[in-house]
């Protein structure tokens, strides 16, 4: 799960002898509004789709309007839950990654990361969610696992969120079956506060539905 396992196939970067013309040429084609510039294999800044868009004449170098702000990056060996955090701290759609010898290495794309983490959290595979909300000292895993494992279940993935910031954590626990009565009774038993859960063809084929939408679009 390293920044060189998710290397766009379809992003490349501009180089700095490219024209305005060029530039925005590949930016449409590529859907994106930031690119990466480099110099053989020392990357430069981005080149942003507003700030060249009324360039003239087109035929201008963008070596000029290389935007050095922006020095977000990414090392090719980092985890992909730091790439996430670098993602959200630059509010970007496309970061650099280089080695460390400051080499570029290519270009991780957010929503190549969002189809990963959708495909992480089996959206995509049979089975149920339910929803548990504890205070941020109660969560423990282990147990959680041991009562659904209890059950004669599984659990697939586990995502959580904390509503407001607040040190309540609401845990969202995919499991392997739609048969959640008798864990839902356990968690009960054991003083778990069951705020949600979907175990029904309706509200697993809507959610099914959602997560396919939701790749549609991302490959538009």
């Amino acid at each position: 799960m390293l920044a060189n396992e998710y290397l766009s196939n379809r992003l490349f970067p501009l180089k700095k002898s490219d024209s305005v013309q060029m530039a925005l040429e590949i930016l449409n084609e590529s859907n994106v509004a930031f690119l990466p510039v480099v110099d053989g294999s020392r990357h430069l800044g981005y080149i942003c789709t507003a700030d060249i868009m009324d360039v003239k004449p087109k035929s201008k170098k963008i070596d000029t309007y290389i935007n050095t702000a922006l020095a977000a990056k990414i090392y090719d060996d980092q985890h992909l839950f730091e790439i996430v955090k670098i993602f959200a701290e630059v509010n970007s759609t496309v970061i650099s990654v280089v080695n460390h010898q400051e080499e570029f290495v290519g270009i991780i794309a957010a929503k190549d990361l969002i189809k990963h983490f959708a495909q992480l959290s089996g959206f995509s595979e049979a089975g149920s969610i339910i929803t548990l909300e504890m205070g941020a000292s109660d969560y423990s895993l282990s147990e959680i696992a041991r009562l659904v494992e209890y059950n004669n279940a599984k659990v697939l993935s586990v995502q959580l969120s904390s509503p407001d910031q607040s040190s309540v954590l609401q845990v969202h626990v995919k499991l392997n079956t739609r048969d959640i009565q008798a864990i839902r009774s356990t968690f009960e038993r054991y003083n778990y506060k069951v705020v949600a859960s979907y175990f029904n063809e309706d509200d697993i084929s809507g959610l099914k539905s959602r997560y396919d939408q939701l790749m549609k679009y991302l490959d538009l």
